[in-house]
């Protein structure tokens, strides 16, 4: 029996156009991995892959699949043009026209510095290579600004319904069994609905409020002839020209498609008044830390790598250091220069700290303290909770520091602390804590439950790229009016989305 041939492709970046731009540097410094390499890395290191990956590998069974590339950046500015052109031009020499299936992982809120849908531009080229019949599956994130081109090349789509993100396997899952249908003959339609509103990236929890109620109701439509729902908040700060919350619909015929995706669209619509956001300033975020009876994690919303922020602003850690903050733990502040110093001094050494000495972005900010090098870590950590679990992560040099009695972890690569084992690996125990602050949005929940209930969460108000309160994004290319940017917007599902596929 011949095996069939399924092409693997992994895309992921999502794009804050007020980032730093995305460059092959920032890509390789994380994964950037391209033919028998990659098809070697799957072999040898499979904690490596993505977890979508991972499932469709698992649902599928055999096949011989034919790795092109992984390229992932996690979150931050554009992607620069002429390495978008590369990847593009990589897919021309790497994958066969007559493979018997594609599988897509991707994030789908990317943006190129010559192109504000490298998503569409990349899924239209697999299609011309492959031609009309031959399957192609997407997997997305509950983040992604999905397009017409998206819809019109892809047979499949299916985004995480879950926020923070835990279920990537099994959407890679959903995609492989969805691949075993086109592959027997099986057609679809799709269809593609876009409503004027941003909700706020606090008010995106998918396990209470509003986002979990829709979704559910959503997901609940997802029965014969429905293929798939999926239930985009998009890119809240990613300012995307095709910003705004998504319906992307599979099912049989584009026309059932349609009308689920718009009733869809008009349940979120009439909830939209349901996304509040209520942050804490950081003034009442220090103070609650003099409590030291009870422990709660605290989270920097607006400078939160996972969204394309820096992961370097100090307001909350110089307030923190200003009142005498004790037993408490900051991570992971994104310093490069200071993670390579602590190495030079060694463990044990005590030096004054400069941090952020080569930034130069206001909102970041600049600090003078003394500190003790206490421990140093380098290289890939294995996963065990929320968005990475069973996978590893390279977070590069990394120093834990003490400043007073505050520790602050420091790395060479921008990641959000989203996974209690970037703490343990320096032999902390966090139920030793009572205040920990995250540079993360949302992530961390999922990492962090079994230590915090919801009621000991605090989100705060502080600087940053990544900054729920909407009203503070410089906003150039999302489309207006839209809520909650401009007030007295008007929309009806009745004749919105657009189609593709089967009639």
């Amino acid at each position: 029996m011949t095996l069939p041939r399924i092409a693997l492709i992994h895309f992921h970046l999502e794009s804050n156009r007020a980032a730093p731009i995305t460059t092959r540097s920032d890509f390789s410094a994380q994964r950037l991995i391209v033919g028998k390499d990659f098809a070697r890395d799957l072999e040898e290191k499979p904690a490596l892959a993505s977890a979508g990956i991972r499932g469709f590998r698992e649902e599928f069974g055999q096949f011989c699949p034919v790795p092109v590339f992984a390229a992932f950046a996690g979150a931050g500015g554009m992607i620069d043009g002429l390495f978008f052109d590369e990847l593009i031009q990589v897919i021309r020499d790497q994958l066969p026209a007559d493979v018997d299936g594609v599988y897509l992982d991707a994030h789908g809120a990317c943006i190129a510095t010559h192109d504000e849908d490298p998503d569409g531009t990349l899924i239209s080229l697999v299609r011309e290579i492959i031609g009309p019949d031959t399957p192609l599956a997407v997997t997305l994130d509950l983040h992604a600004h999905v397009s017409p081109a998206m819809i019109e090349g892809a047979d499949f789509i299916a985004a995480y319904r879950t926020n923070p993100h835990v279920d990537q396997f099994e959407r890679g899952q959903e995609a492989a069994a969805a691949m075993k249908r086109l592959l027997k003959g099986d057609k679809t339609g799709r269809a593609l609905v876009r409503l004027p509103f941003i909700p706020p990236s606090t008010t995106q929890d998918t396990t209470r409020g509003p986002y979990a109620r829709l979704m559910t109701e959503a997901i609940a439509r997802a029965e014969h002839p429905i293929w798939n729902v999926s239930l985009c908040a998009g890119f809240s700060v990613g300012d995307s020209a095709k910003a705004g919350v998504n319906v992307t619909v599979t099912a049989d015929t584009s026309e059932e498609a349609l009308k689920t995706a718009r009733k869809i669209g008009q349940s979120f619509w009439d909830a939209r008044h349901e996304f509040q956001v209520n942050l804490t300033s950081i003034r009442d975020a220090v103070s609650m830390m003099s409590d030291m009876e009870t422990a709660r994690i605290y989270a920097d919303v607006a400078d939160n790598p996972g969204g394309g922020g820096r992961g370097n602003t100090l307001a909350i850690l110089e307030t923190m250091l200003d009142a005498s903050v004790e037993n408490a733990l900051v991570g992971m502040l994104f310093d490069p220069d200071l993670a390579a110093e602590a190495v030079e001094h060694g463990v044990g050494a005590k030096f004054q700290a400069q941090f952020n000495r080569s930034e130069s972005d206001v909102q970041s900010g600049h600090l003078t303290v003394d500190v003790e090098v206490v421990k140093l870590a380098k290289g890939p950590v294995d996963c065990r909770r929320g968005l990475y679990a069973g996978g590893q992560q390279d977070l590069g040099q990394c120093a834990l520091l003490r400043c007073g009695s505050v520790f602050i972890i420091v790395t060479s690569i921008r990641r959000q602390l989203c996974d209690p084992a970037f703490v343990e690996r320096f032999g902390l125990k966090i139920a030793n804590f009572s205040t920990i602050v995250v540079k993360s949005r949302g992530h961390f929940r999922a990492g962090f439950d079994e230590f915090f209930t919801p009621d000991r969460v605090v989100e705060i108000d502080g600087p940053g790229l990544t900054s729920p309160e909407l009203s503070r994004i410089d906003f150039t290319k999302t489309p207006r009016p839209i809520l909650p940017i401009d007030s007295g917007v008007e929309w009806s599902s009745e004749a919105a989305g657009c189609v593709a596929g089967r009639n």
